[in-house]
C-alpha cells in the first residue's frame, strides 16, 4: 500500500512477517536527480515483493534508487539491506555515525559480540537455558549481512546535517534512546517530522539497556524534549498511522515512563531484585496471562526495558546496584517521591 503524504513523499507500507508490529512505514522521497528511501524492512521476499511493488507505483524501480537512509539499525529498518544492494549495487546507504560505528564494532568479532551479550544477560539472572538460546530467538542475528554492509559501506550522518531533495530542506536530528544513533528527519517548511521509532502514535517505544556505562533512557527523555520543542503539525511514524499532535504524545510517553520507574520502586521495596527476577513482575502491556507464556524474545525487550529503568534509578540515587556471586541485584537506596516532570 501506498500513500502520497506530501509532494513527491511517499509512506510505502511493508509488512513485517512474524512481528506483532504487522508493518513498517517505509518513506520515499523523489525527485529527477535523487530518490531518498527511508528504511527498508525485515529481509523476506514478500517484504521486498511489497517494498518494490510500493516504489514501483511511485513511479521509481529498485535499481534506479540512489539513496536509503536508515533512521536506526534494528533489524526491522536495515534487514533487507543485502536484497536492495543486490538490485542496485550504487546504491548509497546512510545512517548515524553512532550506528555506523557500533556495526562496525559488532562485526569485527561478531563471536565476542554475541558471548558478552549472552555474559551481560546472566550477570542479570536470565536463566542458561534462555541465554544459550539468544542466537536462535533474536532476529538481529539472523541477518549479520545488513550490520556488515552498514560496516563497511555506509556513509555517517550527524546531528545538524541537511538533506535536501526535491525542493525540501531535511534537518537531520541525532534522537538517541530507542537506539544510540536513532534520528529523526524534521522539514520546517512542512512542518513533518519523519519519526522513526522515537515517537509512535500508541505503542510505547522499546528504550532498552544491553551494554554497560550507557543509559538510555535518560538519553530518550532528553530527545522527546529534543522533538518537543519543534513547531510539528504532522508526525510521519515508521509504525501505526501518521498522527499529530505531537507535544501531547510526548506528555504521554513522559507519563508512561515515569509510572513505571515508579511500579518498579514499589517492587523493590520488599527487598532486593536481580533484573530478571524484577521484569517478571513488571506489568507489561501484552497479550499474555503470565511471565511463562512470553516467548523469548519478549523476554530479551521486557529484561532490557526493566534494565534502562533500573539504570535510570540508579543514576538518579533512588536504587543501588550489588554484585554478588556473579549476579546483579538493586535495592532502594534513599526514600523519597520520583518527580520528573511538572
Amino acid at each position: 500500500m501506498i500513500r502520497e503524504v506530501f509532494p513527491n513523499i511517499f509512506q510505502i507500507k511493508v509488512p513485517l512477517p512474524h512481528n506483532p508490529l504487522g508493518h513498517l512505514n517505509a518513506y520515499l522521497i523523489k525527485s529527477d536527480e535523487r530518490t531518498i528511501l527511508i528504511d527498508t524492512g525485515l529481509n523476506f521476499p514478500q517484504a521486498f515483493g511489497a517494498l518494490r511493488q510500493g516504489l514501483s507505483e511511485a513511479g521509481v524501480e529498485m535499481q534506479t534508487l540512489t539513496d536509503v537512509l536508515f533512521t536506526h539499525f534494528h533489524i526491522d529498518h536495515i534487514g533487507m539491506i543485502p536484497r536492495i544492494k543486490d538490485a542496485s549495487k550504487d546504491i548509497n546507504l546512510w545512517i548515524h555515525f553512532t550506528e555506523k560505528e557500533l556495526s562496525k564494532f559488532i562485526m569485527e568479532d561478531f563471536r565476542k559480540y554475541l558471548n558478552d551479550m549472552k555474559a551481560f544477560l546472566k550477570a542479570s539472572d536470565a536463566p542458561s537455558s534462555y541465554v544459550d538460546n539468544l542466537q536462535n530467538f533474536h532476529p538481529a542475528f539472523f541477518t549479520p549481512k545488513a550490520y556488515e554492509e552498514i560496516a563497511k559501506t555506509a556513509h555517517s550522518l550527524k546531528d545538524g546535517q541537511e538533506i535536501n531533495v526535491s525542493g525540501y530542506d531535511f534537518q537531520v536530528l541525532w534522537t538517541p534512546g530507542h537506539s544510540p544513533g536513532h534520528i529523526c528527519l524534521y522539514e520546517p517548511d512542512l512542518k513533518a517530522l519523519i519519526a522513526g521509532d522515537h515517537v509512535l502514535p500508541t505503542i510505547t517505544p522499546h528504550v532498552s539497556q544491553f551494554m554497560a556505562d550507557t543509559n538510555p533512557l535518560e538519553d530518550y527523555l532528553k530527545s522527546l524534549e529534543k522533538v518537543e520543542r519543534l513547531n510539528v503539525k504532522v508526525v510521519l511514524p515508521a509504525h501505526e498511522k501518521t498522527f499529530k499532535n505531537l507535544s501531547g504524545r510526548v506528555k504521554q510517553l513522559k507519563n508512561h515512563h515515569e509510572q513505571r520507574l515508579k511500579e518498579i520502586l514499589t517492587l523493590l521495596k520488599n527487598g532486593s531484585l536481580t533484573p530478571y527476577s524484577l521484569a517478571s513482575k513488571v506489568h507489561w502491556n501484552v497479550n499474555y496471562k503470565a511471565w511463562d507464556d512470553f516467548p523469548p524474545f519478549q523476554k530479551y525487550l521486557a529484561l532490557g526495558e526493566t534494565l534502562s529503568h533500573l539504570t535510570f534509578l540508579e543514576k538518579k540515587g533512588f536504587v543501588k546496584k550489588i554484585v554478588f556471586d556473579q549476579k546483579v541485584l538493586y535495592e532502594i537506596n534513599k526514600a523519597g517521591e520520583l518527580k520528573l516532570f511538572p
